[in-house]
């Protein structure tokens, strides 16, 4: 098994310039404690081999310094080595000057909390044991700290070795678990943007396909001359008209295609960009291929057809993955439900399916979701809802999630003064 394995893969690095400067802070800091107990309180210790183990740190930064910008980051295990020896390089000073009497060996617990920040899991927990063997061979063994004879009790001792260690598990739980938190909302936003990326794209096209029809009317015009030109000159040549003419019907044809796609984007635009909401849920649900066994109902009666909106593409990829998953998740029946009242609007989208689960309906919208729900269906960690509900969220809606009336789950949306936001 190699040190890789030991320490665990993991796609997380950390920047080579961040753990130097951390590194250069640290040095500054122990410099200065040695030199002023050393030269101004003029206390007797280890001070030549305290000195060592700083001027090792000087000197391995140095190093680092010169592949900073050639190795710009670090992987998990380089990372995990370098923080390894930070923790090591702190216990032989506090080693040398008073061990867990040292006022500064609360310093031990810095170590764990960058290594929970950057690392991988199995990294952190071999850095955090690490530093625990630390506390309980400084609680022991070290050399008398600087000063005046101080000899404190073995239950004081015992008080701060259990202090510190508690110190290392929990900033290092507290550590792990925002650092986690962030991290996957992080991957989920990206996956969020590149959804969104695709949709925009896909709706590019036909504005791109009528750019390259008004590019390509020009030389398709010059064409059309100069065939005009040959059908004049060997029309009636036997040898070369059904050739002549067979080029002219392609060349009518190649207009009419381009006729069909020379629509102005910006005309489109003002017409198919703007939409009744009533008819935009009616087109989401109809793009759907609904199973057999399925059925959705609308029921939009009161519902008033004057709010006009834009197809947004956060908007429309939002509605259709929730109505998605009302679809998938249903037995039978899927009901969509909308009304307004003074610029406000309602959807609510439900089914007749298992429901939201209690160990996750308070959960919902983060992303990642754990649920024994999830693991047993195996249908999805909590992604897609987690991206619908900051799409919509843009848009000015609030989402509540509940029990629908049919025994399945509810997602009710409300948009306040949609006149302003959609």
């Amino acid at each position: 098994m190699n040190l890789k394995n030991i320490f665990g893969s993991s796609q997380e690095n950390i920047k080579l310039e961040t753990l130097t400067n951390i590194r250069w802070i640290a040095i500054i800091g122990q410099l200065f404690a040695v030199c002023l107990v050393y030269f101004y309180y003029k206390f007797e210790f280890a001070f030549y081999w305290s000195l060592a183990a700083i001027f090792l740190s000087i000197f391995l930064n140095i190093i680092l310094e010169f592949y900073k910008f050639s190795i710009q980051r670090l992987n998990n295990l380089w990372a995990s080595l370098s923080i390894l020896y930070d923790l090591i390089q702190l216990s032989f000073l506090l080693f040398l000057t008073g061990g867990l009497t040292n006022p500064f060996s609360i310093l031990i617990l810095v170590p764990t909390t960058i290594a929970v920040t950057f690392l991988s899991k199995r990294s952190s927990i071999i850095i955090a044991s690490v530093s625990i063997v630390m506390l309980s061979i400084l609680s022991t063994k070290h050399l008398p700290l600087p000063g005046p004879a101080l000899v404190l009790p073995q239950h004081y001792l015992i008080g701060l070795w259990a202090s510190l260690t508690i110190g290392i598990i929990f900033l290092g739980n507290y550590a792990y678990s925002i650092t986690i938190e962030d991290r996957k909302r992080a991957k989920a936003f990206d996956n969020l943007e590149q959804a969104l990326s695709r949709e925009r794209e896909l709706k590019s096209l036909g504005g791109l396909a009528a750019a390259a029809a008004h590019e390509l009317a020009t030389p398709l015009g010059t064409i059309t001359l100069v065939i005009e030109d040959l059908k004049k000159q060997l029309g009636k040549n036997p040898k070369f008209k059904n050739d002549v003419e067979l080029l002219n019907s392609q060349i009518k044809r190649c207009k009419v295609i381009l006729k069909d796609l020379s629509t102005d984007p910006n005309k489109q635009d003002s017409f198919i960009e703007n939409v009744t909401f009533k008819n935009l849920i009616q087109e989401i649900v109809f793009s759907f291929e609904i199973p057999k066994n399925k059925k959705i109902k609308i029921f939009d009666q009161k519902f008033d057809n004057h709010f006009m909106v834009t197809r947004k593409i956060e908007l429309i990829y939002a509605l259709r993955n929730i109505i998605d998953n009302a679809i998938k998740f249903a037995n039978k029946k899927i009901e969509i439900e909308l009304f307004n009242k003074d610029k406000k609007i309602e959807l609510n989208i439900s089914d007749d399916g298992s429901g939201f689960s209690q160990d996750i309906i308070q959960k919902l919208g983060e992303p990642y979701i754990k649920s024994s729900l999830v693991t047993k269906n195996k249908r999805g960690l909590g992604l897609g809802i987690f991206i619908s509900k900051t799409l919509l969220e843009r848009t000015g809606a609030k989402i509540f999630f509940k029990k629908s009336i049919l025994g399945g789950a509810l997602v009710n949306i409300i948009w306040k003064d949609t006149s302003l936001k959609i």
